[in-house]
């Protein structure tokens, strides 16, 4: 006998009441069919799956309708994730989905396409007991129960009654809730009301499943397929161990919700940035601190953190990253390094990121980041490296870094040193203060760099003294140069409102053939400067193996210097100055000579300025003051006495003692003393403010040598003067009535603050006619005497001259 065909709908009711989910795909992809139980494994997709559509529509609408704005650059890559694990299943595997652990396979069925199969399972846990046998019956659908319009039962197999503990037969003319009232009251307990109105209402719906509770914490799930004459086909599963199964996860879940909640808050408010990376690297927290140190923009959740550091920093990351592994794996951590985060305007964000592995769920193999800022730190750092090998005030490198790259060179071979030296600079340094020699050294700086290549190596020593490094040790290559940086400073420099003209004198030595070490090639470089600046400054000169001679010449000379000084080789000639009106003799200026016991009588310009460079010149200065007011003390005639004073001694703060001691040890009086200075000390106040406590002890301050280059009529109104001296160049040219002009304009200041003017260089009977009607008031030069020793005598005819 045939076997009776079955209908369709019966067969979809079947389908519908397995505890199977279920869908069916064709060859291209597209959704055929799926059942009832397969929307209640995945009700997220209810309303989603359409038939006829393809599975990659089915995905993109899906996900599209999930994910927030941000995430949705990452569709495309969940759709192809996904379609790949559709194809590329071919054997059963299980995953836990909404609290339930399901297992999916699928088949292949030829001439119809692709099945999918979801089934539900249970884990066993160790501390839980062994499953029943009725556990183990998960899936299967116990019981079936057919029933009219009316909803009365009209026919159930065994294992309905089994699950509601009634024989089959006693099941027939009753209602759902009469069977669940019965069951209830077989337990000894009533049916919950809520319970009995909830079944009433689940059964004026078609299809939708609904879950009856029974005594001993034992619950069944029923699906039912209405039929177009009110007939229903009711499928009941036993789903208790399910649900002790759901009620276990969820409190699992739970507790790793609150331990998640709870590390998630104490991550958010960290003062550091944080970061939890998953076992794939990507980013799956990041805190508020880390978000506002890159600035405000898109969530970095989500991201590969690969692609949050510079690509520089790549390896590095990487390094970290496998090191993490190890010392979790040694139970040691955590992993530190330094690395580089763009932020959202561009600059990058140096940071200080230590990393260990968590143990939390559901991310057991999950990375923790702390990221410390510290761009703050490392640009310090940076600008202090940088303040060590640099020039502050040029950003030109230093002395040492000069030395470096000096080093360098000799260890590269041949090349070539310039040795430079500002001409002019002191002159702008004393006239116009401090702040504007730095503003003349920083457009030096720029002038000089601008004249050389980009490979050549330009250092600020210290002072105004510059050094050039050049990779080329040819003798014309660095002619050039040298003469490009002495052009570059021809052009005049406005500072401080004024235009001033400094040039640069240039020392050059070549590498290796003047020297194989850095401290021999320094010292030639400065040797050829030496004799570059002898040779009228503003030039350069090539190093030459006589200059060594000179330097020994100079070197011999300090020396003699000294012991001149312990065997008092030293001596006095005195030059007199006399009145304009009537030649008499009233102030004679001392002068000192070196007699040296082989090269002779030794002019001042040849030892003062070593004096001044070697420190000797304190000791010279107090024995020139000492030796001048004895001297005085024993003229008759009473006049006074004019000593030159260096600008050392007034700095280094000794004048005022070695004054005060000359006049105590020689009985001469103060107002018999005449100290001459010149206006460069006028600059420093403090300097000035020692010139005015002399005069209040009685000293006379006169200013020598007016209009040498730092003349300015407010330094005669500034300072109280006694007596100023016309430089004998003005006196040369005096015939000239610019020139005569400009004396005339002293003597009239002169006048006003009572201070005598002495003209300086009178060698003429008309220079002296030529002053005194200008108004000088004294005057002096080789008309009335030539310097000459004391114990050559002041004769009554040199006194009356």
């Amino acid at each position: 006998m045939l076997k009776p065909k079955p209908s369709l709908g019966l067969l979809a009711d079947l389908l519908d009441g397995l505890d199977i989910g279920l869908c069916v795909f064709d060859a291209e992809d597209r959704t055929l069919a799926w059942n009832q139980a397969f929307l209640y494994f995945f009700p997220e997709h209810d309303g989603f799956v359409h038939v006829g559509e393809h599975y990659r529509e089915n995905l993109l609408r899906f996900y599209r309708t999930r994910l927030t704005s941000d995430e949705l650059h990452y569709v495309e890559e969940y759709v192809a994730s996904g379609i790949a694990r559709h194809q590329a299943q071919t054997r059963p595997f299980e995953f836990e989905h909404r609290g339930t652990w399901l297992q999916v396979s699928a088949q292949t069925i030829p001439g119809l396409g692709r099945l999918r199969l979801w089934r539900q399972i249970t884990r066993e846990v160790e501390s839980s007991p062994r499953p029943s046998a009725a556990d183990l019956r998960i899936g299967a659908p116990d019981g079936i129960a057919a029933a009219n319009a009316d909803g009365r039962i009209v026919s159930a197999n065994w294992q309905f009654g089994q699950l509601y503990g009634l024989p089959p037969g006693e099941a027939v003319g009753l209602t759902l809730e009469s069977v669940v009232a019965q069951a209830w009251q077989n337990a000894d307990s009533d049916a919950p009301a809520q319970l009995l109105a909830h079944l009433r209402e689940s059964q004026r719906f078609a299809g939708a499943p609904f879950e009856v509770p029974l005594p001993g914490e034992r619950w069944i799930r029923v699906i039912e397929r209405v039929r177009e004459g009110g007939e229903r086909t009711g499928f009941h599963f036993d789903i208790s161990a399910l649900k002790r199964e759901q009620v276990a996860l969820r409190a699992e879940g739970a507790e790793a919700r609150r331990s998640a909640s709870h590390f998630r808050g104490i991550i958010e408010h960290a003062p550091a940035g944080m970061l939890v990376v998953d076992a794939e690297g990507r980013l799956v927290e990041a805190n508020r601190a880390f978000r506002s140190a890159l600035g405000d923009g898109a969530d970095p959740v989500g991201r590969p953190l690969a692609t949050l550091v510079l690509p520089e920093d790549a390896d590095v990351l990487a390094e970290m990253v496998a090191e993490v592994r190890t010392l979790a794996a040694e139970g040691r951590g955590p992993a530190v390094r330094e690395m580089r985060f763009p932020r959202r305007d561009g600059s990058p964000m140096w940071a200080r990121v230590s990393a260990v592995r968590l143990h939390l769920p559901p991310n057991p193999a999950a990375t923790l980041l702390q990221v410390e800022d510290i761009t703050a730190r490392r640009e310090a750092e940076r600008r202090i490296a940088h303040m060590a090998r640099h020039d502050a005030l040029t950003d030109l490198p230093n002395r040492t870094h000069f030395r470096e790259r000096l080093d360098l060179l000799l260890r590269q071979g041949a090349g070539a040193i310039l040795w430079l030296d500002l001409d002019r600079f002191k002159v702008v340094n004393d006239t116009l203060g401090h702040a504007a020699g730095d503003t003349l050294l920083c457009e030096v700086a720029r002038r000089l760099r601008a004249a050389l290549r980009s490979g050549d190596t330009i250092a600020r020593l210290g002072g105004d003294e510059f050094a050039v490094l050049l990779d080329d040790g040819d003798p014309l290559a660095a002619s050039q140069a040298a003469a490009r940086l002495i052009a570059a400073m021809q052009a005049p420099v406005t500072v401080a409102g004024r235009s001033m003209h400094v040039g640069v004198s240039i020392g050059v030595v070549l590498v290796p053939c003047h020297g194989g070490d850095a401290d021999t090639l320094m010292a030639r470089a400065d040797r050829a400067l030496y004799g570059a600046k002898a040779a009228g400054r503003s030039t350069f000169r090539l190093y030459d193996p006589g200059m060594d001679e000179a330097v020994a010449e100079q070197h011999g000379l300090e020396l003699d210097l000294r012991l001149g000084l312990e065997r008092g080789e030293f001596e006095l000639h005195y030059q007199p100055i006399v009145t304009a009106a009537e030649r008499r003799v009233v102030c004679r200026e001392a002068l000192v000579r070196w007699r040296h016991p082989t090269r002779g009588l030794v002019a001042p310009a040849a030892f003062i300025p070593l004096a001044e460079a070697t420190g000797l010149i304190d000791r010279l200065g107090t024995w020139i003051l000492r030796r001048a007011c004895c001297d005085a003390a024993g003229w008759a005639d009473g006049t006074r006495v004019a000593v030159n004073v260096s600008a050392a001694q007034v700095r280094h703060g000794l004048l005022i003692a070695a004054v005060q001691s000359a006049l105590r040890e020689s009985g001469l009086a103060a107002d018999r003393l005449e100290i001459e200075i010149t206006e460069s000390l006028l600059i420093d106040s403090e300097a000035a403010d020692l010139l005015l406590a002399l005069r209040r002890h009685g000293v006379r301050i006169a200013l020598d040598d007016f209009g040498t280059g730092y003349s300015s009529l407010s330094y005669l109104r500034r300072f109280p003067f006694d007596a100023i001296k016309i430089d004998r160049s003005f006196i040369a040219d005096i015939a000239d009535p610019d020139t005569a002009a400009i004396v005339r304009a002293v003597v009239g200041i002169a006048a006003q603050l009572g201070a005598t003017i002495t003209a300086e260089g009178i060698e003429t009977e008309a220079q002296l006619a030529a002053v005194r009607q200008e108004g000088c008031t004294e005057a002096q030069g080789y008309l009335f005497g030539r310097p000459v020793p004391l114990e050559d005598g002041l004769t009554p005819a040199q006194d009356a001259v």
